[in-house]
């Protein structure tokens, strides 16, 4: 792996970035989302991932809620997608609300893994497309290094979706 290349502006983010994942202190990263926009947390999350500071859940971590975020943005500002749906969604719990609900996650799950690729996480779009449940896992293990164990109830949920045991 080649190391990522830093320019100055980013140096703001990086700092910021390590000060925020190097404390034993839980709030670092609620800060850092407040403060840094998603492109520059993710040179900053590549430059830590190079160092070899942190384990891999915690950096898939890292990466993925930054790219999460910038997929988001997308989807909310695609009208074609939302134009397309729109009809189908009017009869909550129907059959055809089902089908669309299915179809509508299919399509958005491939938009949000283009955006990965395309800020250049192939690897982490595959396990998003291929193995949901393993990228949940690896999520959760990620949050539970910055924030601890989930609450109970909460765990309860992801007990249910089959995330942790």
């Amino acid at each position: 792996m080649h190391p990522t290349r830093v320019r100055q502006p980013d140096l703001k983010a990086i700092t910021l970035f390590l000060a925020s994942t190097a404390t034993s202190e839980r709030s670092g990263l609620p800060y850092l989302d407040a403060v840094l926009p998603a492109e520059d947390q993710l040179a900053a999350t590549r430059v830590v991932r190079d160092l070899g500071t942190l384990p891999p859940d915690a950096i898939v971590y890292l990466l993925a809620q930054p790219l999460l975020d910038l997929a988001s943005d997308r989807l909310m500002r695609d009208r074609d997608l939302t134009m397309r749906y729109e009809e189908r969604f009017e009869v909550e719990d129907s059959e055809e609300w089902i089908a669309a609900m299915a179809d509508y996650n299919h399509e958005a799950d491939a938009i949000t893994a283009a955006v990965f690729r395309a800020q250049g996480e192939p690897g982490l779009a595959d396990l998003y497309l291929t193995d949901r449940r393993s990228f949940d896992r690896r999520m959760e293990r990620g949050r539970q290094h910055f924030f601890g164990p989930p609450t109970s109830a909460h765990a309860a949920y992801l007990r249910s979706k089959g995330i942790i045991n």
